[in-house]
């Protein structure tokens, strides 16, 4: 089997002879260099991206990324960067939202947003579907299918409140002035309807994989940012309107956890949820809690997780991440679904031999499990 067979049968369910492992979310150019086999990642970057996650035997990339030339801590989309700039969108940059000073600046700014049905008219459905296909179209060919490429869905928008206007004059909009917020959530989630009818469209098309991933951060530490109550009211309606047409399409959603998501679980399986991505132990978050779950269609949800990016990668030893890695195949890998990955972005600090042992122990270790181990 190629690399895009093995992922798609494990996002299928199905058993695969060989592991599934995410191109997790390496943040550290050294990586790159070491994979790919170039001095300057930059020189091809997406050429570069490609082929240091097939050398490194990741099978699955849920998302296509690579350090910022300006900033190592910061991620890019490769196809961006020329030399050691990255360039504006093609539509060309975006102006920065006006700054919110209150709750009421929330509030005046969410009654100039447009219509939906302006929205709806707007939309065009045939390019979007095309823009969505096109760059997993060409990594698809570029990596000789050593790689199965995914892209996103669209949902309301949580995290883009608190990112637009900061996180108290929207928290203090949320309390204050719910059914401003309510229109909020339904525009994005009609926004995130028009997208996905487009992904359905795409997927359709031109045969790409039935799966999408995203997520919204909800959720600190010690659970979601605000009351569970204001999400059910607000938010979870218009992200199960979002999903729709995916769920209709049987195009299956993972999504990104934050977190001490727990709370918020039930909610997402609800909304259509068929995966999940991160799981911060350090949060409470386990993967064998994660596996015990069912999705609304009763079967055991799509994992991939999970190496902590805040202890064992960056502080631990060669031998703790090997330990981890076997952790997460014993926990998440019986029944399928399971693709191994660190917790979220592998910052530049972490050093080279243990993102190194991250990957080639995966696919040793993942080897051995499914030869041996539990189906």
């Amino acid at each position: 089997m190629t690399g895009a067979e093995i992922a798609w049968r494990t996002l299928n369910m199905e058993q695969a002879e060989e592991p599934c492992i995410l191109s997790s979310w390496v943040m550290k150019r050294d990586f790159y260099r070491h994979y790919a086999k170039v001095h300057d990642i930059y020189a091809d970057p997406v050429r570069t991206v490609v082929e240091a996650f097939a050398n490194a035997g990741a099978n699955l990339n849920p998302q296509f990324i690579m350090p910022s030339p300006t900033y190592e801590h910061i991620a890019c989309a490769p196809e961006r960067v020329v030399g050691a700039q990255i360039t504006a969108p093609k539509e060309g940059p975006t102006p920065p939202p006006p700054q919110a000073k209150s709750p009421e600046d929330v509030r005046d700014a969410i009654e100039q947003m447009p219509d939906p049905e302006k929205l709806k008219a707007a939309f065009d459905v045939e390019a979007v579907a095309e823009a969505y296909a096109r760059p997993l179209l060409e990594r698809r060919a570029l990596s000789r299918d050593r790689t199965l490429f995914i892209g996103g869905f669209g949902i309301p928008g949580f995290m883009s409140g608190y990112t637009t206007w900061g996180y108290e004059n929207y928290m203090c909009a949320l309390a204050l002035y719910p059914e401003h917020l309510r229109r909020y959530y339904a525009l994005s989630a009609e926004r995130g309807c028009l997208r996905n009818i487009a992904v359905v469209e795409a997927v359709r098309r031109h045969d790409l994989a039935p799966f999408a991933y995203t997520g919204d951060d909800i959720c600190f530490n010690d659970g979601p940012i605000c009351n569970p109550e204001i999400l059910d009211d607000l938010y979870f309606p218009a992200l199960r309107y979002a999903v729709q047409p995916l769920i209709e399409a049987d195009i299956r959603m993972i999504w990104h956890c934050d977190g001490d998501i727990r709370p918020i679980l039930p909610q997402l399986l609800d909304a259509g949820m068929s995966g999940f991505q991160g799981f911060q132990e350090e949060a409470g978050v386990t993967l064998e809690e994660m596996a015990a779950l069912r999705t609304r269609w009763g079967r055991k949800p799509i994992l991939w997780g999970s190496v902590s990016v805040t202890t064992t990668l960056p502080f631990g030893t060669v031998e703790n991440v090997k330990r981890r890695v076997e952790h997460c195949f014993e926990a998440a890998g019986p029944g399928g679904g399971f693709g191994l990955a660190s917790t979220s972005s592998i910052l530049p600090e972490t050093p080279l031999e243990n993102i190194i042992a991250l990957f080639e122990h995966g696919r040793a270790f993942g080897h051995h499990f499914y030869e041996t181990g539990p189906p």
